[in-house]
């Protein structure tokens, strides 16, 4: 259960707020060169908060856009998964996967 309510659903709040922040800034300085389309991507959290294991599945888009969907994840800086959580993930870490859409204005 991921609800925002959970430790497990706060920390992926923070994750994907993370994310996202830098995304838009991203997009908003390069975004013109940015092609329309969707990049999935997934990656590992460690327990340390580092990301790894960051692969693109699918992008329907071109290298610009993957380029910055890739950036916003890796500069990510998360805390370490708090105890509470890590003895439910896997010795990996917390796997997750994110979608980004680029739509014409």
């Amino acid at each position: 259960m991921n609800a925002l309510g959970t430790p497990l659903g706060r920390y992926k709040k923070l994750l994907y707020d993370s994310v996202g922040s830098r995304w838009y800034r991203y997009v908003g300085q390069r975004g013109e060169m940015a092609g329309i389309g969707t990049a999935h991507l997934v990656f590992v959290v460690d327990r340390g908060g580092h990301v790894k294991n960051l692969k693109i599945i699918q992008n329907t888009s071109n290298e610009t856009f993957a380029n910055i969907c890739l950036q916003s994840v890796l500069e990510v800086q998360m805390p370490p998964i708090p105890e509470e959580i890590v003895s439910s993930l896997p010795p990996e870490g917390l796997e997750e996967d994110i979608t980004f859409t680029m739509f014409a204005n």
